[in-house]
């Protein structure tokens, strides 16, 4: 089992697509973004709340809606969000094995369980450089790498693509028959609470 989730993996991948979104672009949807990335959208749209729970990305609502980072990309760090994701982890959970021997009877001798376990020392080590580097490092970093590796057409492309989602998704809320729509869901919406 990894330590860190999948849901982190994902979350990374989707930032990417908002990391240089010009302000004046209309910010994609949970919905747009895990089609793009063929995930579930209910699956997308719980990453989405932690990430702006955590101030990473800013959620807006509704049709009109999108999600946008909520501050720079060289500010947000790939440990902020892992912990927005998966919450605070250690990379060891210690068992303090080395107290339960039955040779030791009821009470283990000091001298086998003082000072932190040679094994726990190193875990702890190991942890503290795990998140070093996840702090050390940016979605700015992240999004250069991926600029040496993505083509620029299919970086564009991206882009079109979820612009056009985007457009056709405020088209349809500004139409009759989106107002409607919307109006039923919030009408669902409140029902449901």
């Amino acid at each position: 089992m990894s330590h860190i989730s999948t849901a982190v993996e994902y979350a990374l991948h989707t930032l990417l697509y908002i990391i240089d979104l010009p302000d004046d672009a209309a910010a994609p949807s949970s919905k747009d973004l895990a089609t793009l990335r063929a995930l579930p959208v209910k699956f997308m749209a719980g990453v989405t709340t932690k990430l702006n729970k955590a101030g990473i990305v800013v959620a807006t609502e509704g049709m009109r809606g999108g999600i946008r980072l909520a501050r720079s990309a060289e500010e947000i760090s790939f440990y902020d969000v892992v912990v927005a994701v998966d919450g605070q982890k250690t990379l060891f959970d210690c068992r303090n094995v080395r107290h339960a021997c039955p040779l030791y009877g009821q009470t283990p001798p000091a001298w086998a369980t003082s000072g932190v376990c040679g094994i726990h020392a190193v875990m702890l080590e190991a942890d503290a450089r795990m998140k070093d580097v996840l702090k050390a490092r940016t979605l700015r970093d992240m999004a250069d790498h991926a600029a040496t590796r993505v083509p620029a057409e299919f970086r564009e492309e991206t882009r079109i693509w979820l612009e056009n989602r985007s457009q056709t998704r405020r088209r349809t809320s500004s139409s009759p028959e989106g107002i409607a729509k919307s109006a039923e869901m919030t009408e669902v919406k409140i029902c449901q609470k």
